[in-house]
């Protein structure tokens, strides 16, 4: 019962909800980031956050809007409410995915919120905070390919004779290792900083398959539907790696206490869901309907018995 209360609450936090119906795709979106900084305090500095808004719907680019609002997704409503929690002024500092770790690692950034998932090398390096849920984004790892391709590839084997291509320091560039790296037939060394220059090489042939989460496969594919397709296999991914993390500089285990604490808060809360919901209608991924908001924008929550 605490739990559903909590989805209500979520879910209440921002009543105009509503994407459908003509409505612009980002208002759900907009009126939860509205709800998560109101009030906000700054008055604890600044909380510099490194990402790579070429991973939607965790965070991508809005072309209509500018400077750090032009930057949106999951990841984003979660910079924003880890801001506020901490009473700090929220930068956001895009650069390519490599590079947001190395801005941890040198002190440039204070964290990297960039759909991370856990590894050991990670652990060693880095602070890791705890996890937070956003959908499908690490629970599912999958392959995709030209829509002439859709569901033609569902075992390892399948891909012999092919490019397969993923983004440099991912968790899909390790699991592209692990499961194709002992088949001489199959060509690995396709390493892309960026994941759309890794789907527009996938377009032009220069590649036949690109690794990425679910999550990222969805928006991908909505937004190039004639184009991209998931080719039908999909990685086994061992739960240590399910889910997602930020990155903390190594040793400032002060600010890695804050932010676990303000993750425990979202989480109880219920947050996540309804910030990632909002998110994939934002990015095309899913429609309100689909997603079970009602004709005025509110979530539509099972009650209790």
């Amino acid at each position: 019962m605490k739990k559903l209360v909590s989805m209500i609450m979520a879910a209440a936090m921002a009543l105009c909800l509503c994407a459908c119906g003509g409505e612009s795709p980002d208002k759900a979106y907009n009126n939860y980031l509205k709800e998560i900084t109101k009030g906000a305090s700054t008055a604890n500095g600044t909380l510099t956050v490194a990402l790579s808004p070429d991973f939607a719907p965790m965070e991508f680019y809005d072309a209509s809007k500018k400077g750090d609002a032009a930057i949106v997704g999951f990841d984003v409503l979660l910079a924003n409410f880890l801001a506020k929690e901490l009473g700090m002024k929220l930068t956001l500092s895009p650069m390519s995915f490599e590079a947001c770790m190395a801005a941890v690692q040198s002190g440039k950034a204070d964290i990297s919120i960039s759909g991370f998932s856990w590894t050991m090398e990670r652990a060693e390096n880095y602070e890791i905070t705890d996890w937070y849920e956003a959908g499908d984004n690490e629970t599912e790892q999958v392959i995709i390919v030209k829509k002439s391709n859709e569901n033609k590839y569902t075992k390892a084997e399948s891909f012999a004779g092919m490019k397969i291509a993923y983004q440099g320091s991912s968790l899909q560039q390790q699991l592209v290792k692990e499961t194709f790296g002992q088949m001489s037939d199959v060509d690995i060394n396709n390493v892309y900083s960026d994941i759309g220059a890794a789907v527009e090489a996938l377009k032009s042939g220069k590649v036949d398959a690109v690794a990425v989460a679910k999550g990222n496969g969805d928006a991908i594919i909505a937004n190039a539907p004639n184009d991209i397709a998931f080719s039908g296999f999909e990685f086994d991914v061992d739960p240590i790696y399910e889910n997602n993390v930020c990155l903390i500089q190594k040793g400032n285990t002060a600010l890695l206490e804050k932010v676990n604490a303000a993750l425990a808060k979202a989480k109880e809360a219920g947050y996540y869901k309804v910030w990632y919901e909002a998110s994939q209608i934002y990015s095309s991924i899913k429609t309100a309907d689909e997603l079970g908001y009602d004709e005025n924008g509110v979530k539509i929550t099972e009650t209790a018995n």
